[in-house]
């Protein structure tokens, strides 16, 4: 018991600021004395199931005493949105604070590996903004609208995602991609376009001269290696066959914190845990197999997006 106790108490040192001693948490947690942490920490006392509770509560991990040596468990959130007590509004919410977290860290990455154009470049155009959270919110809340409108989007909304693009242009960032990375997008639109979603025919020329905009900023951020012109917020960009998910890893001054996104744009989040480690190992290993899209003479990079450029422009024919 006093090995399990020592494990417990040992995973929780991942959690602490930069600074800050295991045993000042602990204690504070519990609520007793540094001594008196220090003893549980030794395993010279033991914790109660109460105080095993708060820590796990506090600390948002788990507590096993019998595990596999071969297995790992994580404790991880995600929003209800079938509750209908969550919405797009609560959603965009959490999502600024999370890249307002790591733009304010001293040293910072987000990396990701995608099937879908990574969000944050979007976000920077109203119409497009609007258009993807409504086809999300259709697969996921009931009693969605149907049809897209833009005058349903206010500034509640399309505000903090607009700021979300101006945090990400302030974190270095890792992109693969994959070669559905645009056509998931291109779908939705196509999808909304033959189904009605859409009825203004400006609305979705302009849509699509959007999304066509986002590729052509990507292009300069991979061609100068930057999402700034000083080079100081490194952009890296690549390509990879099959990936099968969207993930992402942020670093926030040796804090970990990954995002799996599933359910359309619900969200499995763990901070510092085991889920983390291995998210961020394979990431490392793709990003060794894929193909490079960033500097000045990627071949690959330019045929990429001749065919994207051309999907949108063909896209746009349809309204």
């Amino acid at each position: 018991m006093q090995q399990a106790q020592h494990d417990f108490l040992q995973q929780l040192s991942s959690k602490l600021p930069p600074g800050q001693k295991l045993a000042d948490a602990v204690g504070a947690v519990i609520g007793t004395s540094k001594s008196e942490a220090y003893k549980k920490m030794t395993g010279k006392t033991l914790l109660t199931l109460p105080q095993v509770q708060a820590l796990c509560d506090h600390f948002n991990v788990n507590f096993a005493i019998h595990g596999q040596h071969n297995r790992s468990n994580s404790i991880i959130s995600f929003a209800p949105f079938h509750t209908g007590k969550i919405g797009v509004k609560e959603y965009v919410s959490s999502l600024e604070k999370f890249l307002q977290d790591i733009a304010e860290s001293n040293q910072r990455k987000l990396t990701c590996a995608t099937d879908d154009i990574p969000l944050f470049h979007l976000f920077q155009y109203p119409e497009l903004t609007a258009f993807k959270l409504h086809f999300w919110q259709m697969r996921v809340i009931d009693k969605a609208p149907f049809k897209f409108k833009m005058n349903d989007w206010g500034p509640s909304i399309l505000k903090p995602a607009a700021h979300m693009h101006e945090l990400y242009l302030q974190i270095p960032s890792v992109e693969v991609w994959t070669k559905t990375s645009l056509l998931n997008t291109l779908e939705q639109i196509q999808y909304a376009a033959e189904a009605g979603i859409i009825t203004d025919k400006k609305i979705g020329r302009l849509i699509c001269a959007q999304l066509r905009d986002a590729l052509s900023n990507i292009e300069v951020y991979a061609v100068n290696h930057s999402k700034q012109g000083n080079k100081e917020v490194l952009f890296d960009w690549y390509f990879y066959d099959i990936i099968g998910t969207i993930t992402y890893l942020a670093e926030m001054d040796g804090r970990l914190a990954t995002y799996v996104r599933f359910n359309t744009f619900n969200t499995i989040r763990e901070e510092n845990g085991p889920l983390c480690t291995e998210v961020k190992h394979w990431l490392q290993s793709l990003i060794q197999d894929a193909t490079g899209f960033s500097g000045q003479g990627s071949v690959h990079r330019n045929k990429y997006l001749a065919q994207a450029y051309e999907q949108c422009d063909a896209m746009a024919s349809l309204f």
